[in-house]
Protein backbone atom coordinates (compact mmCIF):
# COMPACT_ATOMS: atom_id res chain seq x y z
CA UNK A 1 0.00 0.00 0.00
CA UNK A 2 3.33 2.37 0.50
CA UNK A 3 4.10 1.78 -2.98
CA UNK A 4 1.13 2.71 -4.27
CA UNK A 5 0.93 5.98 -1.91
CA UNK A 6 4.14 6.77 -3.49
CA UNK A 7 3.49 6.00 -6.85
CA UNK A 8 0.37 8.22 -6.43
CA UNK A 9 2.33 11.24 -5.23
CA UNK A 10 4.90 11.10 -7.82
CA UNK A 11 2.52 10.91 -10.48
CA UNK A 12 0.53 13.57 -8.75
CA UNK A 13 4.13 15.56 -8.92
CA UNK A 14 4.53 15.30 -12.90
CA UNK A 15 0.87 15.91 -13.58
CA UNK A 16 0.82 18.89 -11.41
CA UNK A 17 3.67 21.86 -13.40
CA UNK A 18 1.93 20.39 -16.22
CA UNK A 19 -1.76 21.36 -15.63
CA UNK A 20 0.03 24.57 -14.54
CA UNK A 21 1.32 25.17 -17.90
CA UNK A 22 -2.44 25.09 -19.06
CA UNK A 23 -3.19 28.23 -16.96
CA UNK A 24 -3.20 31.56 -18.59
CA UNK A 25 -1.94 34.70 -17.83
CA UNK A 26 -5.02 37.14 -17.81
CA UNK A 27 -3.10 40.18 -20.08
CA UNK A 28 -2.32 37.21 -22.62
CA UNK A 29 -5.96 36.21 -22.49
CA UNK A 30 -7.74 39.13 -22.89
CA UNK A 31 -5.12 40.08 -25.89
CA UNK A 32 -6.09 36.44 -27.75
CA UNK A 33 -9.53 37.00 -27.34
CA UNK A 34 -9.20 40.13 -28.54
CA UNK A 35 -7.01 39.03 -31.94
CA UNK A 36 -9.93 36.34 -32.64
CA UNK A 37 -12.51 38.61 -31.63
CA UNK A 38 -11.11 40.87 -34.69
CA UNK A 39 -11.49 38.40 -37.91
CA UNK A 40 -14.70 37.42 -40.28
CA UNK A 41 -14.35 34.03 -42.37
CA UNK A 42 -11.12 31.89 -40.28
CA UNK A 43 -11.73 34.22 -37.21
CA UNK A 44 -15.58 32.31 -36.48
CA UNK A 45 -13.57 29.06 -36.59
CA UNK A 46 -10.53 30.35 -34.16
CA UNK A 47 -12.80 31.59 -31.58
CA UNK A 48 -14.55 28.50 -31.80
CA UNK A 49 -11.91 26.19 -30.97
CA UNK A 50 -10.54 28.97 -28.36
CA UNK A 51 -12.68 28.48 -25.53
CA UNK A 52 -12.15 28.50 -21.44
CA UNK A 53 -9.59 30.11 -19.65
CA UNK A 54 -6.71 28.06 -20.20
CA UNK A 55 -5.24 29.52 -23.42
CA UNK A 56 -2.20 27.84 -23.15
CA UNK A 57 -3.51 24.75 -24.36
CA UNK A 58 -5.49 26.27 -27.44
CA UNK A 59 -4.31 25.33 -31.33
CA UNK A 60 -1.56 27.60 -32.22
CA UNK A 61 -0.95 28.93 -28.52
CA UNK A 62 2.61 28.22 -27.37
CA UNK A 63 3.25 29.33 -23.60
CA UNK A 64 6.43 29.22 -21.06
CA UNK A 65 6.11 26.17 -18.63
CA UNK A 66 7.30 28.31 -15.77
CA UNK A 67 5.55 31.65 -15.81
CA UNK A 68 2.54 30.24 -18.12
CA UNK A 69 2.94 33.81 -20.35
CA UNK A 70 2.29 33.61 -24.15
CA UNK A 71 5.37 33.20 -26.37
CA UNK A 72 4.65 31.68 -29.47
CA UNK A 73 1.22 32.20 -31.83
CA UNK A 74 1.54 29.70 -35.03
CA UNK A 75 -2.09 30.49 -37.22
CA UNK A 76 -0.55 29.35 -40.59
CA UNK A 77 -3.53 28.99 -43.15
CA UNK A 78 -6.54 29.50 -40.98
CA UNK A 79 -8.45 32.16 -43.57
CA UNK A 80 -8.26 34.60 -41.26
CA UNK A 81 -8.79 38.42 -43.35
CA UNK A 82 -8.67 41.83 -42.56
CA UNK A 83 -6.19 44.16 -41.06
CA UNK A 84 -3.48 42.33 -38.44
CA UNK A 85 -4.98 43.30 -34.81
CA UNK A 86 -1.85 45.39 -33.43
CA UNK A 87 -3.24 46.32 -30.09
CA UNK A 88 -4.08 42.64 -29.38
CA UNK A 89 -0.55 41.75 -30.30
CA UNK A 90 0.55 44.52 -28.04
CA UNK A 91 -1.10 42.77 -25.43
CA UNK A 92 1.20 39.80 -25.73
CA UNK A 93 4.06 41.19 -24.07
CA UNK A 94 6.54 38.02 -24.59
CA UNK A 95 5.83 36.91 -27.79
CA UNK A 96 8.92 35.86 -29.54
CA UNK A 97 7.51 33.69 -32.52
CA UNK A 98 4.67 35.17 -34.53
CA UNK A 99 3.32 33.35 -37.61
CA UNK A 100 0.76 34.41 -39.53
CA UNK A 101 1.73 32.89 -43.50
CA UNK A 102 -0.61 31.91 -45.67
CA UNK A 103 -3.89 33.90 -44.85
CA UNK A 104 -5.67 37.41 -45.97
CA UNK A 105 -4.46 39.97 -44.14
CA UNK A 106 -4.41 43.53 -45.55
CA UNK A 107 -3.44 47.00 -44.82
CA UNK A 108 0.41 47.84 -43.70
CA UNK A 109 2.37 46.39 -40.60
CA UNK A 110 0.70 47.96 -37.37
CA UNK A 111 3.37 50.29 -35.59
CA UNK A 112 1.92 48.25 -32.15
CA UNK A 113 3.93 44.89 -33.96
CA UNK A 114 7.23 47.08 -33.35
CA UNK A 115 6.84 47.13 -29.80
CA UNK A 116 7.36 43.53 -29.36
CA UNK A 117 11.02 43.53 -28.41
CA UNK A 118 11.48 39.85 -27.52
CA UNK A 119 10.12 38.94 -30.98
CA UNK A 120 12.76 36.54 -32.45
CA UNK A 121 10.91 35.23 -35.45
CA UNK A 122 8.30 36.64 -37.24
CA UNK A 123 6.91 35.35 -40.42
CA UNK A 124 4.01 37.03 -42.21
CA UNK A 125 4.80 35.46 -46.24
CA UNK A 126 1.89 35.01 -48.72
CA UNK A 127 -1.07 37.61 -47.38
CA UNK A 128 -2.25 40.98 -49.10
CA UNK A 129 -0.17 43.42 -47.11
CA UNK A 130 0.47 46.58 -48.08
CA UNK A 131 2.49 49.81 -47.99
CA UNK A 132 5.88 51.00 -47.03
CA UNK A 133 8.10 49.15 -45.13
CA UNK A 134 8.82 51.00 -41.91
CA UNK A 135 11.77 51.93 -40.15
CA UNK A 136 10.32 50.92 -37.11
CA UNK A 137 11.84 47.40 -38.00
CA UNK A 138 14.92 48.14 -37.30
CA UNK A 139 13.23 47.84 -33.38
CA UNK A 140 12.92 44.36 -33.22
CA UNK A 141 16.51 44.06 -32.56
CA UNK A 142 16.16 40.13 -31.60
CA UNK A 143 14.70 38.88 -34.56
CA UNK A 144 16.45 36.17 -35.89
CA UNK A 145 14.08 34.97 -38.76
CA UNK A 146 12.14 37.73 -40.99
CA UNK A 147 9.78 36.69 -43.71
CA UNK A 148 7.52 38.87 -45.35
CA UNK A 149 7.43 37.22 -48.96
CA UNK A 150 4.91 37.52 -51.00
CA UNK A 151 3.14 40.46 -50.12
CA UNK A 152 2.17 43.58 -51.64
CA UNK A 153 5.07 45.98 -49.78
CA UNK A 154 6.70 48.72 -52.07
CA UNK A 155 9.03 51.57 -51.70
CA UNK A 156 12.32 51.47 -50.59
CA UNK A 157 14.08 48.94 -48.43
CA UNK A 158 14.39 50.66 -45.18
CA UNK A 159 18.51 50.75 -44.41
CA UNK A 160 18.00 49.64 -40.80
CA UNK A 161 19.71 46.05 -41.04
CA UNK A 162 22.37 47.25 -39.29
CA UNK A 163 20.07 47.23 -35.81
CA UNK A 164 19.05 43.32 -37.05
CA UNK A 165 22.80 41.46 -36.37
CA UNK A 166 21.20 38.45 -35.09
CA UNK A 167 19.19 37.66 -38.26
CA UNK A 168 19.78 34.39 -39.99
CA UNK A 169 16.76 34.35 -42.41
CA UNK A 170 16.07 37.07 -44.48
CA UNK A 171 12.81 36.93 -47.23
CA UNK A 172 11.24 39.68 -48.90
CA UNK A 173 10.94 38.31 -52.01
CA UNK A 174 7.85 38.69 -54.67
CA UNK A 175 6.60 42.57 -53.81
CA UNK A 176 7.14 46.05 -54.82
CA UNK A 177 10.14 47.04 -53.36
CA UNK A 178 12.31 49.14 -55.38
CA UNK A 179 15.50 51.58 -55.01
CA UNK A 180 19.04 50.33 -54.51
CA UNK A 181 19.97 47.95 -51.98
CA UNK A 182 20.57 49.21 -48.51
CA UNK A 183 24.26 49.37 -47.51
CA UNK A 184 23.73 48.28 -43.95
CA UNK A 185 22.42 44.44 -45.35
CA UNK A 186 26.11 43.75 -45.09
CA UNK A 187 25.86 43.75 -41.36
CA UNK A 188 24.20 41.00 -41.18
CA UNK A 189 27.28 38.72 -40.25
CA UNK A 190 25.00 36.17 -38.67
CA UNK A 191 22.85 35.50 -41.99
CA UNK A 192 22.48 32.39 -44.19
CA UNK A 193 19.99 32.87 -46.34
CA UNK A 194 18.92 36.10 -48.33
CA UNK A 195 15.98 36.23 -50.43
CA UNK A 196 14.61 39.51 -52.37
CA UNK A 197 14.09 37.64 -55.31
CA UNK A 198 10.67 38.88 -57.66
CA UNK A 199 11.22 42.97 -57.03
CA UNK A 200 12.44 45.76 -58.65
CA UNK A 201 15.18 46.89 -56.71
CA UNK A 202 17.86 48.60 -59.00
CA UNK A 203 21.40 50.20 -58.44
CA UNK A 204 24.50 48.54 -57.87
CA UNK A 205 24.33 45.04 -56.70
CA UNK A 206 27.68 45.73 -55.04
CA UNK A 207 26.34 48.06 -52.50
CA UNK A 208 25.58 44.99 -50.54
CA UNK A 209 29.41 43.84 -49.10
CA UNK A 210 29.08 39.98 -48.18
CA UNK A 211 33.04 40.04 -46.55
CA UNK A 212 31.42 40.16 -43.27
CA UNK A 213 28.54 37.24 -44.13
CA UNK A 214 30.34 34.14 -43.06
CA UNK A 215 27.45 31.78 -43.09
CA UNK A 216 25.82 32.89 -45.80
CA UNK A 217 24.42 29.92 -48.15
CA UNK A 218 22.04 30.83 -50.20
CA UNK A 219 21.55 34.44 -51.89
CA UNK A 220 18.80 35.15 -54.63
CA UNK A 221 18.28 38.51 -56.11
CA UNK A 222 16.78 37.07 -59.19
CA UNK A 223 14.17 38.84 -61.58
CA UNK A 224 15.19 43.05 -60.48
CA UNK A 225 16.79 45.46 -62.26
CA UNK A 226 20.14 45.14 -60.35
CA UNK A 227 23.17 46.29 -62.26
CA UNK A 228 27.28 45.98 -62.29
CA UNK A 229 29.46 43.00 -62.33
CA UNK A 230 29.48 40.14 -59.78
CA UNK A 231 30.70 41.01 -56.18
CA UNK A 232 34.06 40.41 -55.15
CA UNK A 233 32.94 40.08 -52.02
CA UNK A 234 30.97 37.17 -52.84
CA UNK A 235 34.26 35.41 -52.66
CA UNK A 236 34.29 35.33 -49.18
CA UNK A 237 31.30 33.54 -48.82
CA UNK A 238 32.65 29.93 -48.27
CA UNK A 239 29.50 28.56 -46.88
CA UNK A 240 27.77 29.67 -50.24
CA UNK A 241 25.68 26.43 -51.68
CA UNK A 242 23.50 28.97 -53.88
CA UNK A 243 23.75 32.42 -55.84
CA UNK A 244 20.80 33.30 -57.66
CA UNK A 245 21.21 36.31 -59.94
CA UNK A 246 19.23 35.71 -63.16
CA UNK A 247 17.29 38.42 -64.80
CA UNK A 248 18.90 41.45 -63.66
CA UNK A 249 21.20 44.05 -66.02
CA UNK A 250 24.52 42.10 -64.78
CA UNK A 251 27.73 42.86 -66.83
CA UNK A 252 30.93 41.84 -67.21
CA UNK A 253 32.24 38.01 -67.08
CA UNK A 254 31.90 35.46 -64.51
CA UNK A 255 34.81 35.16 -62.87
CA UNK A 256 37.35 32.84 -61.69
CA UNK A 257 36.75 33.14 -58.07
CA UNK A 258 33.61 31.28 -58.55
CA UNK A 259 35.46 28.26 -59.09
CA UNK A 260 37.02 28.04 -55.52
CA UNK A 261 33.42 28.23 -53.60
CA UNK A 262 33.54 24.65 -52.90
CA UNK A 263 30.05 24.21 -51.62
CA UNK A 264 28.05 25.76 -54.33
CA UNK A 265 25.57 23.80 -55.75
CA UNK A 266 23.57 25.93 -57.69
CA UNK A 267 24.74 28.96 -59.81
CA UNK A 268 22.10 30.67 -62.03
CA UNK A 269 22.92 34.02 -63.88
CA UNK A 270 21.04 33.97 -67.11
CA UNK A 271 19.40 36.61 -68.46
CA UNK A 272 21.87 39.34 -68.06
CA UNK A 273 24.33 40.65 -70.13
CA UNK A 274 27.43 39.10 -69.06
CA UNK A 275 29.98 37.78 -71.86
CA UNK A 276 33.27 35.77 -72.34
CA UNK A 277 33.69 32.14 -71.67
CA UNK A 278 32.72 30.23 -68.26
CA UNK A 279 35.79 29.92 -66.12
CA UNK A 280 37.63 26.72 -66.05
CA UNK A 281 37.64 26.56 -62.05
CA UNK A 282 34.25 25.40 -62.23
CA UNK A 283 35.05 21.63 -63.28
CA UNK A 284 36.99 21.82 -60.21
CA UNK A 285 34.22 22.01 -58.08
CA UNK A 286 33.78 18.77 -55.51
CA UNK A 287 29.69 19.21 -55.52
CA UNK A 288 29.63 19.25 -59.66
CA UNK A 289 29.62 16.54 -62.37
CA UNK A 290 30.15 17.47 -65.81
CA UNK A 291 29.90 16.59 -69.10
CA UNK A 292 33.30 15.41 -70.50
CA UNK A 293 34.12 18.08 -72.84
CA UNK A 294 36.28 21.25 -72.36
CA UNK A 295 34.68 23.62 -74.07
CA UNK A 296 31.42 24.97 -73.80
CA UNK A 297 30.62 22.74 -70.20
CA UNK A 298 27.76 21.62 -70.06
CA UNK A 299 27.12 20.90 -66.42
CA UNK A 300 24.44 17.83 -65.57
CA UNK A 301 23.18 18.92 -61.58
CA UNK A 302 22.85 22.51 -61.65
CA UNK A 303 21.83 25.12 -63.80
CA UNK A 304 24.62 27.36 -64.99
CA UNK A 305 23.74 30.15 -67.79
CA UNK A 306 26.67 31.72 -68.86
CA UNK A 307 26.91 32.59 -72.57
CA UNK A 308 25.13 35.61 -73.85
CA UNK A 309 21.80 35.23 -72.02
CA UNK A 310 21.24 31.75 -72.62
CA UNK A 311 17.73 30.71 -71.81
CA UNK A 312 16.25 27.26 -70.72
CA UNK A 313 13.96 26.22 -73.31
CA UNK A 314 11.26 23.96 -72.19
CA UNK A 315 9.28 22.74 -75.94
CA UNK A 316 10.35 21.88 -78.95
CA UNK A 317 11.14 21.54 -81.78
CA UNK A 318 13.20 25.14 -80.80
CA UNK A 319 15.17 27.55 -82.98
CA UNK A 320 18.61 28.77 -82.00
CA UNK A 321 20.70 30.92 -83.60
CA UNK A 322 24.59 32.36 -81.99
CA UNK A 323 27.28 30.18 -81.15
CA UNK A 324 27.61 27.66 -78.44
CA UNK A 325 24.71 26.78 -77.65
CA UNK A 326 24.35 23.01 -75.95
CA UNK A 327 21.08 21.21 -76.72
CA UNK A 328 21.26 17.42 -73.89
CA UNK A 329 18.22 16.00 -75.58
CA UNK A 330 15.02 16.50 -77.68
CA UNK A 331 14.32 16.55 -81.62
CA UNK A 332 13.62 18.32 -84.67
CA UNK A 333 15.66 21.69 -83.06
CA UNK A 334 17.06 23.96 -85.60
CA UNK A 335 20.49 25.40 -84.87
CA UNK A 336 22.94 27.63 -86.49
CA UNK A 337 26.62 28.94 -84.68
CA UNK A 338 28.71 26.47 -82.82
CA UNK A 339 26.47 23.93 -81.28
CA UNK A 340 26.49 20.64 -79.52
CA UNK A 341 24.08 18.08 -79.68
CA UNK A 342 24.37 15.60 -76.77
CA UNK A 343 21.50 13.86 -78.27
CA UNK A 344 18.49 13.83 -79.96
CA UNK A 345 17.02 13.18 -83.42
CA UNK A 346 15.98 15.16 -86.78
CA UNK A 347 18.15 18.17 -85.47
CA UNK A 348 19.51 20.73 -88.64
CA UNK A 349 22.98 22.24 -88.04
CA UNK A 350 24.26 24.84 -89.83
CA UNK A 351 27.71 26.76 -89.18
CA UNK A 352 31.08 25.59 -87.97
CA UNK A 353 32.67 23.21 -84.91
CA UNK A 354 28.90 21.84 -84.17
CA UNK A 355 29.06 18.19 -81.97
CA UNK A 356 26.53 15.81 -81.86
CA UNK A 357 27.17 13.54 -79.13
CA UNK A 358 24.34 10.73 -80.21
CA UNK A 359 21.00 10.69 -82.53
CA UNK A 360 20.20 9.96 -85.91
CA UNK A 361 18.87 11.64 -88.88
CA UNK A 362 20.45 14.74 -88.15
CA UNK A 363 21.56 17.27 -91.10
CA UNK A 364 24.14 19.10 -90.83
CA UNK A 365 26.20 21.79 -93.06
CA UNK A 366 29.25 23.91 -92.35
CA UNK A 367 32.91 22.50 -91.26
CA UNK A 368 34.80 21.02 -88.54
CA UNK A 369 31.49 18.73 -87.59
CA UNK A 370 32.49 15.60 -85.10
CA UNK A 371 29.39 13.41 -85.52
CA UNK A 372 28.75 10.23 -83.75
CA UNK A 373 25.05 8.26 -84.73
CA UNK A 374 23.55 7.05 -87.50
CA UNK A 375 21.22 8.27 -90.74
CA UNK A 376 23.03 11.60 -90.92
CA UNK A 377 23.86 13.71 -93.75
CA UNK A 378 26.62 15.96 -93.02
CA UNK A 379 28.30 18.57 -96.12
CA UNK A 380 31.30 20.64 -96.58
CA UNK A 381 34.76 20.07 -95.03
CA UNK A 382 36.87 18.65 -92.20
CA UNK A 383 34.52 16.15 -90.06
CA UNK A 384 34.83 13.46 -88.25
CA UNK A 385 31.73 11.26 -88.93
CA UNK A 386 31.24 7.83 -86.23
CA UNK A 387 27.98 5.33 -87.23
CA UNK A 388 26.25 3.87 -89.89
CA UNK A 389 24.41 4.58 -92.80
CA UNK A 390 25.72 8.30 -93.08
CA UNK A 391 26.17 10.27 -96.11
CA UNK A 392 29.14 12.26 -96.55
CA UNK A 393 30.28 14.78 -99.07
CA UNK A 394 32.80 17.36 -98.96
CA UNK A 395 37.00 16.91 -98.13
CA UNK A 396 38.82 15.81 -96.20
CA UNK A 397 36.75 13.82 -93.97
CA UNK A 398 37.94 10.72 -91.45
CA UNK A 399 34.55 8.64 -91.95
CA UNK A 400 34.23 5.13 -89.96
CA UNK A 401 31.68 2.76 -89.71
CA UNK A 402 29.77 0.76 -91.88
CA UNK A 403 27.41 1.15 -94.90
CA UNK A 404 28.24 4.74 -95.41
CA UNK A 405 28.07 6.93 -98.59
CA UNK A 406 31.23 8.86 -99.70
CA UNK A 407 31.98 11.67 -101.98
CA UNK A 408 34.74 14.27 -102.82
CA UNK A 409 38.19 14.43 -102.23
CA UNK A 410 40.78 13.59 -99.91
CA UNK A 411 39.18 11.28 -97.10
CA UNK A 412 40.10 8.61 -94.72
CA UNK A 413 37.30 5.81 -94.66
CA UNK A 414 37.45 2.78 -92.52
CA UNK A 415 34.54 0.08 -92.09
CA UNK A 416 32.65 -2.33 -94.72
CA UNK A 417 30.34 -1.40 -97.69
CA UNK A 418 31.34 2.25 -98.56
CA UNK A 419 30.54 3.67 -102.07
CA UNK A 420 33.37 6.66 -102.69
CA UNK A 421 33.29 9.01 -105.21
CA UNK A 422 35.51 11.30 -105.65
CA UNK A 423 39.92 11.78 -106.19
Amino acid sequence: MAKCWLLLLLLLAFLLPAAHTKSCHPNDLRALRGFAGNHGGGGVLLRAAWFGASCCGWEGVGCDSSSGRVMVLRLPGYGLAGPIPGASLAGLAQLEELFLGSNSFVGSLPEELFSLAGLRKLSLESNKLTGKLSSRLGELKNLTFLNLSVNRFFGRLPDVFGDLMSLDHLAMDSNGLSGSLPPSLSSLSSLSELNLRNNSLSGPIARVNFSGMPLLASVDFSANNLSGSLPVSLADCSALKSLTLANNQLVGTIPSWIGELDNLRCLDVSNNSLVGEVPKGLTCLKCLATADRSVGMAFTNMPLYAKRNRRVLQQQPNVLSGSNNTVRSGGGNVLSGDNTVISGNNNTLSGTNNTVVSGSNNVLTGSNHVVSGSNNVVSDTSHVVNGSNNTVSGRNNMVTGNNNTVSGSNHVVSGNNKVVTGG
